[in-house]
């Protein structure tokens, strides 16, 4: 059942509420048994890997969930090293931050970026602070660790709150660290916005969330896939896979999107004489790569005759607060090669097919909120065939994080109330002058800026291609769809026109 509108403040929210605005859509019914069937599996993962929602290692006084009051913003990709891209990304904390919260990152922020967050949308003015450890490539939760000011301020501040909120990109192994040193010197409770360490590496695996996604939604819910943990299980089983399709995807499980995708041509694999020759061809093509020691990997078919991406937003509440909440049924838009995402749009399909993907989603959420799960989630499928209306429904990743879709959905909930009263899309890596500054488009683009009164125009979710050497992401609200693509559109003009003013 659909239900628009309604308020975040839900008792199960309230919580997340106080940080982020939580606005339930698509209301799915978790029957009797399926409820079963969820216990049942989460019970045998459990028993078979027991420490997945440890959480102990970081101390007493740190556990998964929000309170009201200060939060650390902290979007740590896990990368040791930081290019633009990163860095980039870094900024889209301070879409998510308010008044008296702080924000980690690897380098002074941009200035345009700041005052755009601020002054055009109105989001308040979140204090950023940029740790020591700059002489060699660290983690940026690794690096607040190791700076004894950046210790001492957070620690003041949990302090003097009695708590202290750490709301990560994704919650690692370091961010926790991090939350339980800072709980140690203040002697206050902190609470990550985010599930255990363990489960979240699970989560984000995507062969383990295949196993989990096959075993609760059955076998045809996930492509055709198998994992290899060694040079000559993948060659045999991308050369099995390739006699049967016309592409093979090989995957590094816990690399998100596109960055960890490569697809064979069945053909090239099928010319090859033997086993031993498929085996040397894929060492040379992943190596070239960079991936020297991929394993284990997934092999999967690389489905040809996709219709749509359909990827499900979720907020899963701490167990026992209520079901999985489901936010929001966008379609992603990615290239074909490799599945690389490049932007999203509400989703245009079917109540009946929304719903069965809401169900899907809250089916797979319930079971990782059993397992210890707490926070955003989104997950990703694919519709194969010929036409909607017989297409299959295949669940290919889970994003046991933040992302491309669930920043700017949250966003635009801060901004409209709920985006479905202003809908929007999101148009990533905006090709313009590779000189232009944020404060260049800023000022081109002025007119066509968001307007808080009327609630439409263009968000920029990151600084431009002078400061991270790679385009610009937007996102465009409009009164309706097509609105928000005609806004869209005009902004993409506009950041075009500055490379040919330039030139000229």
């Amino acid at each position: 059942m659909l239900g628009q509108g309604m308020s975040a403040a839900q008792p199960s929210t309230a919580g997340a509420a106080a940080v982020h605005p939580i606005v339930p859509h698509v209301r799915p019914c978790i029957g009797a048994s399926d409820r079963e069937r969820i216990v049942g599996l989460a019970s045998k993962i459990l028993l078979a890997d027991p420490q997945i929602c440890a959480t102990k290692l970081f101390g007493p006084r740190v556990e998964a969930g929000l309170s009201d009051g200060p939060t650390l913003h902290i979007h740590d990709t896990g990368r040791r090293s930081v290019d633009g891209l990163v860095f980039g990304r870094e900024h889209r904390a301070l879409l998510l931050a308010k008044d008296g919260d702080v924000i980690a990152m690897s380098r002074p922020p941009v200035r345009a970026f700041q005052d755009h967050c601020r002054d055009d949308l109105g989001l308040g003015g979140p204090s950023v602070f940029v740790p020591g450890g700059t002489d060699r490539p660290m983690a940026l939760s690794l690096r607040c660790a190791s700076d004894s000011d950046v210790v001492a301020r957070l620690s003041g501040i949990a302090r003097a709150h009695g708590h202290l909120n750490v709301a990560p990109y994704i919650a690692t192994g370091r961010v926790w660290a991090l939350a339980g040193l800072v709980a140690q010197e203040s002697g206050a409770r902190l609470h990550v916005a985010g599930p255990p360490a363990g489960l979240c590496r699970r989560v984000n695996n995507k062969i383990w969330f295949a196993r989990q996604a096959s075993e609760l939604l059955g076998r045809d819910a996930v492509p055709h896939t198998r994992s290899a943990r060694g040079w000559a299980v993948l060659a045999h089983t991308v050369r099995r896979c390739a006699r049967q399709y016309p592409s093979v995807g090989i995957k590094l499980p816990s690399e998100s999107g596109a960055s960890g995708n490569f697809v064979v041509d069945s053909e090239v694999v099928r010319r090859l004489p033997s086993l031993r020759a498929v085996d040397l061809e894929l060492r040379r093509l992943l190596r070239h790569l960079g991936w020297d020691h991929p394993f284990p990997m997934l092999v999967s078919v690389w489905e040809e005759s996709v219709i749509v991406t359909p990827s499900v937003q979720l907020w899963i509440p701490l167990r026992g607060r209520g079901e999985p909440i489901v936010e929001g049924v966008f379609e992603q838009r990615v290239t074909p090669e490799v599945g690389k995402f490049v932007g999203c749009a509400p989703s245009s399909l079917s109540q009946d097919l929304t719903e069965r993907l809401a169900s899907e989603a809250a089916m797979l959420g319930a079971l990782f909120q059993e397992l210890g799960y707490f926070g955003r989630c989104s997950l990703d499928s694919i519709l194969v065939g010929d036409d909607l209306s017989s297409a299959e429904v295949h669940w290919i990743e889970c994003n046991g994080r933040w992302g491309g879709t669930s920043i700017p959905m949250t966003l635009a909930n801060r901004l409209v109330g709920d985006w479905t009263r202003r809908p929007f899309v999101v148009i990533g890596n905006v090709r313009g002058e590779a000189a232009s500054t944020l404060k260049e488009i800023r000022e081109a683009a002025s007119s066509a800026i968001f307007d808080r009164a009327r609630g439409t125009g263009v968000v920029f979710l990151s600084p431009a291609p002078a400061e991270t050497g790679t385009g610009i992401d937007i996102m465009a609200v409009g009164a309706s769809l097509k609105d928000a693509n005609r806004v869209a559109s005009e902004a993409i003009d506009t950041i075009s026109r500055i490379g040919a003013e330039r030139r000229h």
